[in-house]
């Protein structure tokens, strides 16, 4: 599922139903989740995506990019979903040696295509990302000017936790790893009261090259 980010909890009008050019702005490790459905729990990552061109206002009248995300275990088993979306997303299924070990660090800046699609469950209307797909082969998209990474066991990427909007905070809270770990000491000494914005890049981002491949 993914979650338009909102300001200070006001209602934001939601985009159509449609397919948009976005790039991937961040990536967030929200930890060790516990899944009550398998009974156990798995470290997963969301990645963030801006829509190019998409702005909405937020409460002290500033235009901002428009943000969708979609949670992931962190595996690339054959029947995984964050297999087949990057699969879909660099448009060629990966090597045996790239299965060892993708470092996700690679999608951060590059361009794709996103399917918007607005549901609705439990009385509430949500955003969903249906499908994820390479760009048309010669489209060009503006390089980001920034990025940023948010890394549960990486203590350098700790400032990144107050870039991320409320939502996004509370699942890194929620993991089960949290409690006792440096981050959490991090989060108590630095986390204020907080309103739920849209996160602001913190790293610079690489260029879109002209390969084949995004990554």
């Amino acid at each position: 599922m993914s979650i338009i980010a909102k300001s200070t909890g006001e209602t934001v009008e939601r985009l159509e139903d449609g397919v948009y050019t976005a790039q991937c702005v961040g990536l967030v490790d929200v930890g060790e989740q516990y899944s009550e459905t398998y009974q156990k729990s798995s470290r997963q990552v969301r990645i963030v995506w801006q829509i190019v061109g998409e702005t909405y206002k937020n409460a002290d009248g500033e235009e901002v990019p428009r943000s969708y995300s979609k949670q992931y275990t962190l595996s690339l088993g054959e029947r995984s979903k964050l297999r087949k979306d990057l699969e879909a997303w660099r448009g060629k299924a990966f090597t045996e040696e790239e299965l060892q070990g993708f470092d996700l660090i690679n999608v951060l800046g590059k361009p794709c295509q996103l399917q918007l699609m607005n549901k609705e469950k439990n009385g509430k209307t949500f955003t969903d990302i249906v499908a994820i797909m390479a760009l048309p082969k010669g489209t060009k998209v503006e390089p980001l000017t920034s990025t940023y990474i948010f890394d549960f066991e990486d203590e350098a990427t700790y400032p990144n936790y107050l870039l991320l909007p409320e939502f996004l905070r509370n699942f890194v809270k929620a993991a089960t790893n949290y409690k006792g770990s440096s981050l959490e000491a991090f989060v108590v000494a630095n986390e204020l009261d907080k309103k739920d914005d849209t996160p602001t890049a913190a790293e610079e981002s690489s260029e879109v090259t002209d390969d084949d491949l995004p990554f």
